[in-house]
Order: structure tokens, then C-alpha cells, then sequence
């Protein structure tokens, strides 16, 4: 029975081996993965800033716009 329990040299290296290719097939997936999510939060950045932009454009607008028209008081006209 002690037999069937006991590895041979060439099994456990073996085995290692497929235990460091694993680990080397996660670290690269976790890499991977690691690099989409930082492109994922930029392009999320990129999308605010654009809308950001894009909503302070009339705002500014409607500013200068306010700017240049001639100011009325409340006096009445005689």
C-alpha cells in the first residue's frame, strides 16, 4: 500500500511543473486584468471630462451673452 502513496521523482516534478505554469498563467491574467481596469477607469475619466466640457459650454454662453446685453433698471420712463 505504501507503494501507491509514494511519488516518484519523475511525477512530482512533474507536477511542479504544472503548478508554476499555472502560476505563471494567473500572474499574466491578473497582469491583463490589472491593465484593463486602468484603461477602463481613463476612458471613464476621458467620458466625465467630455461631459464636463460639454455641459459648461452654454453655461459659458448664455454668460457672455448676459454680458453684452444692455443693462435695465427698474425706473419708469417719463
Amino acid at each position: 500500500m505504501s507503494d501507491n502513496k509514494e511519488l516518484n521523482q519523475e511525477e512530482v516534478i512533474s507536477w511542479y511543473k504544472t503548478q508554476i505554469e499555472l502560476a505563471t498563467l494567473r500572474a499574466d491574467l491578473a497582469e491583463q486584468q490589472s491593465r484593463a481596469a486602468k484603461a477602463d477607469a481613463e476612458r471613464m475619466q476621458a467620458t466625465i471630462f467630455m461631459a464636463q466640457v460639454q455641459a459648461s459650454k452654454p453655461g459659458e454662453d448664455l454668460d457672455e451673452e448676459e454680458e453684452e446685453a444692455p443693462k435695465q433698471t427698474l425706473k419708469r420712463k417719463k
